[in-house]
């Protein structure tokens, strides 16, 4: 099944990135009880020591290549607008190939006495291909912006995480029914003091649900994962992760496990990278093993062949500004080890990256080492490990959504521009 990835762009916070994403998910059940402090296992290595990062570490610099064989071109079409300006809105394709969007922060309205700013919202559209447009359908539960949505084996949707109304992290997770136009919140159990912040949340080759890591009030994170139930509404103790982390992107592999990259972990008013990714196997609690990994992971994509494309997010430093990773890597679940491609055209930092029919994966949007709007558009070329320009033009937007169509295209929608102002518009890029 073919990956689709929502664009991280914005990330700001913890790890000193300019582009982050707290996933905040409510874990509990009467059999599953995570603890708040870090619990510690014996498979892979002890935590490093950690050590303040104010500047990024340099990925290896790859041989020169071959030149590219030529790719098809793509291109990128103005798409309808939506109901409502807005950004950072969670966006998922639907078994009947229409795409769901919701939440994320809209305009401010009224009157503003003070420094006023935009409110998360709960309200949700659809976009249908066979019409073209978008359409109100219906609302969360509560205001949310920068969550997660995953499409569940039932057709309905799991939204996760984010930001509520004024700003504040949100600890729990709704279900939304696209045929109803209605969602509900999953409440924890009375014996659940307070939950984690920023796990990492991943659907299952069963139709499960596995939430991994996060951080507590008291500034620690875990490696507690919880695996949730979308029929029962129950949650059972899943895999202890080698490493704690939050923020970390999942990808299910073709074997059922799943490969945890980057995030990073908070001890006491600091938060330090995680620079070991680690499998793990639903079906054994104590199944892990540490990888070594370059840098902060922001996006990670399933292969045609198994393998999995990860890309970096690079670093924001206040002296060097946006750092940008020199290269990008390449996981191969056989051998378990990493391998350096690319470099890309312009390196990125807080790209999108989606596979296509074809097996090609397009890199889109993000920032280049000077912080500038990059407006093209890269397709990763997996039998040489290269990356190629095959378009221009793509809008100049940050916080966008991102969501590959039926027909091969991707929707683009949202976001906002150099002037921080929001967009109700949307783009197709077509490959």
């Amino acid at each position: 099944m073919i990956e689709e990835e929502r664009v991280r762009t914005g990330r700001l916070a913890r790890v000193g990135s300019i582009f982050a994403l707290l996933l905040a998910v409510v874990a509990c059940s009467s059999t599953a009880t995570p603890s708040p402090s870090v619990v510690k296992s014996n498979a892979g290595p002890a935590t490093p020591s950690p050590t303040p990062t104010a500047n990024a570490t340099s990925s290896p610099t790859l041989a020169p290549k071959a030149s590219p064989r030529p790719m098809a071109p793509a291109t990128i079409e103005p798409g309808p607008t939506m109901t409502v300006a807005r950004e950072g809105q969670a966006a998922v394709r639907l078994a009947d190939g229409r795409v769901l969007m919701v939440g994320g922060t809209v305009p401010f309205t009224g009157k503003c006495e003070m420094a006023c700013m935009n409110p998360a919202t709960a309200s949700v559209e659809i976009y249908d291909p066979d019409t073209g447009e978008f359409s109100p359908n219906g609302s969360l539960g509560e205001p949310r912006t920068g969550a997660k949505a995953l499409l569940l084996s039932d057709g309905r949707v799991l939204v996760s995480g984010g930001y509520g109304e004024y700003g504040e992290d949100l600890t729990t997770i709704e279900i939304y029914d696209p045929a109803q136009g209605a969602s509900f919140l999953v409440k924890p159990p009375s014996n659940i003091s307070y939950l984690p912040v920023g796990p990492t949340v991943v659907l299952l080759a069963d139709g499960s649900v596995l939430i991994a890591g996060g951080s507590y009030a008291l500034g620690t994170t875990s490696n507690v994962t919880l695996i949730f139930d979308p029929a029962s509404g129950g949650f059972s103790n899943g895999p202890l992760m080698a490493e704690p982390r939050q923020g970390a992107t999942a990808t299910l592999l073709r074997d059922g496990r799943v490969l945890m990259v980057g995030g990073d972990y908070v001890d006491g008013n600091y938060s330090y990278p995680n620079k070991y990714a680690e499998l793990i196997d639903p079906s054994h609690p104590l199944a892990q093993f540490a990888l070594s990994v370059s840098e902060y992971a922001g996006t990670s994509t399933l292969l045609s062949d198994g393998r999995v494309l990860v890309e970096e997010w690079g670093l924001w430093d206040s002296a060097a500004g946006c750092v940008t990773p020199e290269v990008s890597e390449v996981f191969d679940p056989r051998t378990e080890a990493f391998t350096p491609v690319g470099p890309m055209s312009t390196p990125r930092i807080g790209s999108a990256a989606i596979r296509i029919p074809d097996g090609r994966v397009l890199v889109f949007g993000g920032v280049d080492s000077k912080c500038a709007a990059v407006d093209t558009v890269e397709a990763f070329d997996l039998d040489r490990g290269t990356f190629q320009v095959v378009a221009t033009g793509f809008p100049k937007i940050n916080n966008f959504s991102a969501t590959l169509l039926d027909d091969g295209g991707i929707l683009i929608a949202g976001g906002h521009g150099s002037d921080w102002q929001m967009t109700d518009a949307s783009w197709i890029l077509k490959p």
